[in-house]
């Protein structure tokens, strides 16, 4: 392969890296000028040569362009290297030399073809990766650093390319139409590596064929929302609400929340879809519409002293109600149980959300963390997963529920700080016993008509129904599902829905919110607290889990367990104060940890925010991020 400008036409005989840059310089892409050459040739005279040009005009970047990466069916992600700031001959070589060394390390087979590019450099305030499917264009965007894509910093936006807050906003449009036209695009869309110099101009540094969809399970998640007589919403944006939820939903808890919606409207634009959770609005912006609050430490008082005290009478008196053998009780004991999950949604927005928002940063104390004050005493009604269907952690006790509110005459922090904090890890307390009223319904009905856990995949009006004259395919119904909520459970949904159109790229594979300090053992994957409690990891092992939920602290402290690892989370939610309280090493948002096989040895790299392999025989950390790795598009 002699040398050839990517500015004089299509190179079908070049490396996929190489011909897709002069594919797109011929589409009339704006590709910053260079050439390409054979890494066996790259130190012949004319490629000296012209380097020799190009550096008295400014810096030049040079970079492998290796048959296996960019491919159709193959993009060979990070298994090359780009090196920068080449201003002369010695740096020139330097870098060919680095990027055969690279080659080699990654155990890459040789190929003739194999080459180098090398092209202006592109001083950038930000670089973005772009990608179109489904009709759709979405955008990252980093800083401008050249090593921005491969050091695992986190995006600053994420999202459609239409909500881009950029000036270049425009001009990367019309890139990205003009790109989707004229580049192949293998069946699954395109992806740009874009520059953004200070004067927001925007070229393209790199454009390949994706090798597999962004979204790959969206038209099996449209098509099971579609099942429940229901469509993809087409306005604003929804967002998963996997912190709290990171599973599918029980058919009584998504009955729950749809009849919350029409109940309360005001409580978030709640939503399930298929089997997922999602909401239009943050917990936190309802503070908009409600009443100010002076005093976070008098609202906690209240909450001690008065809300909880009354949310645990309700309950103990709705669980010492006789067995509904009729219909008509059994609407009874719902409407009960559902009026007492309604009280608490009323305190639940009416004051804790606005208390919340208007309390102080939080205050941690590690010797006496406020995630697990009072915790153990309210086990009774705390759930493993925030889902109706759900059992408590401490079971289902025999007795039930007592009167006096645990928390009463607990002493109160005597500071804003420390009554924010505690109201944080409170409130939760207020949900369960709502929860667990509505829960006690389901469980009562369930009692009567001898259906046990399968109670929960009936709602009420079919309750009711069959106590009255029965429903022939009630165990048809049952199945049918559980075999949905499975089905939905092996699906990887969108974090994020905009205007109808999967958004939020998940790219951050294997990297995240890192807090605490370095962290090194045997990984332990456990899908829920439940099975965390029936299979304890190792003494120190680093647990993964979908999400750090509130009920987490209790079970991680019990079992002293210094390490965890989430796939979903970020540095405002709930996991991560927990996180500080508890003085984890933790690492949250980091997808495709769950993959990772029992046992594996990986170390949680808080300086980089990644979970990488670790040395089976130390604490000495590989080149790579831990395995399984996911197809890259980047």
């Amino acid at each position: 392969m002699s040398l050839r400008w990517l500015h004089d036409g299509e190179h079908p005989e070049l490396p996929p890296k190489a011909d897709g840059l002069a594919r797109a310089a011929a589409a009339a892409l704006p590709v910053p000028r260079g050439f390409a050459c054979a890494l066996a040739e790259a130190g012949a005279a004319a490629p000296l040569a012209v380097v020799s040009e190009l550096v008295v005009q400014g810096k030049v970047i040079v970079r492998s362009a290796f048959v296996l990466e960019d491919g159709e069916r193959h993009s060979g992600a990070g298994l090359g290297e780009s090196v920068g700031d080449v201003d002369d001959l010695a740096s020139y070589r330097a870098a060919v030399s680095q990027i055969a060394a690279a080659r080699a390390r990654a155990g890459m087979p040789t190929h003739p073809r194999d080459g180098i590019i090398v092209q202006r450099q592109v001083d950038a305030c930000a670089r973005a990766v772009l990608a179109s499917e489904h009709g759709r264009a979405y955008l990252e965007e980093f800083d401008g650093r050249l090593d921005a894509f491969a050091s695992g910093a986190s995006p600053r936006y994420s999202g459609p390319l239409a909500g881009w807050p950029h000036r270049a906003r425009a001009s990367t449009m019309t890139i990205a139409a003009a790109a989707s036209t004229a580049l192949p695009g293998a069946g699954f869309g395109l992806d740009l590596e874009l520059a953004i110099d200070r004067d927001d101009t925007v070229f393209v540094v790199q454009a390949r064929p994706l090798t597999a969809p962004l979204f790959p399970d969206w038209e099996s998640f449209v098509a099971l929302v579609a099942e429940d007589g229901d469509v993809i919403p087409g306005d604003g944006t929804w967002q998963l609400d996997a912190e709290h939820n990171p599973q599918p939903l029980s058919f009584a808890h998504a009955w729950l929340v749809r009849w919350l919606a029409s109940q309360r409207p005001r409580t978030g634009g709640l939503r399930p879809l298929g089997g997922w959770l999602y909401t239009r609005t943050l917990v936190r912006e309802l503070a908009a519409t409600a009443a100010p609050v002076t005093s976070t430490m008098q609202v906690l008082a209240r909450l001690r002293d008065e809300v909880l005290p009354a949310a645990r009478a309700r309950l103990a008196a709705l669980e010492r109600e006789p067995v509904p053998t009729t219909a008509a009780a059994i609407d009874a004991i719902f409407a009960r149980g559902l009026a007492a999950f309604l009280a608490m949604i009323d305190v639940y927005t009416g004051e804790l959300i606005p208390a919340r928002a208007a309390a102080h940063a939080p205050a941690i104390d590690p010797a006496d963390p406020f995630c697990l004050r009072g915790r153990e005493a309210v086990l009774d009604v705390l759930p493993v997963a925030w889902d109706v269907a759900s059992p408590s952690l401490a079971g289902e006790p025999k007795a039930p529920v007592g009167l006096e509110a645990p928390e009463r005459g607990l002493p109160l922090p005597t500071d804003e700080r420390g009554a924010a904090t505690l109201l944080t890890e409170w409130d939760d307390h207020l949900f369960a016993l709502g929860l667990r009223a509505a829960r006690s319904a389901w469980r009562a009905a369930g009692a009567a008509l001898g259906l046990g856990d399968d109670v929960f995949a009936l709602a009420p009006d079919e309750l009711a129904a069959l106590a009255q004259h029965g429903l022939p395919d009630v165990a048809q119904r049952v199945a049918a599902r559980r075999e949905r909520q499975r089905r939905a459970a092996a699906l990887r949904v969108p974090s994020r829905i905009v205007d109808g159109a999967p958004a939020g790229v998940p790219t951050r594979w294997l990297r995240g919110f890192a807090l605490g300090s370095d962290f090194t053992g045997p990984l332990a994957p456990r899908p829920d607290l439940a099975a965390l409690l029936a299979s304890p990891p190792p003494t120190g092992a680093v647990v993964a889990l979908p999400a750090l939920t509130a009920q987490a602290a209790v079970v991680l402290a019990r079992l002293e367990v210094r390490a965890v690892v989430c796939e979903h989370g970020g540095a405002l939610g709930h996991g991560a104060l927990m996180a500080r309280e508890l003085g984890l090493s933790a690492l949250l948002g980091a997808r495709g940890c769950m993959a990772i096989a029992e046992g594996t040895r990986v170390r949680i790299d808080v300086r980089s925010g990644a979970l990488r392999r670790a040395a089976s025989d130390g604490d000495d950390d590989h080149d790579g991020l831990a395995h399984p790795r996911r197809p890259s598009t980047h």
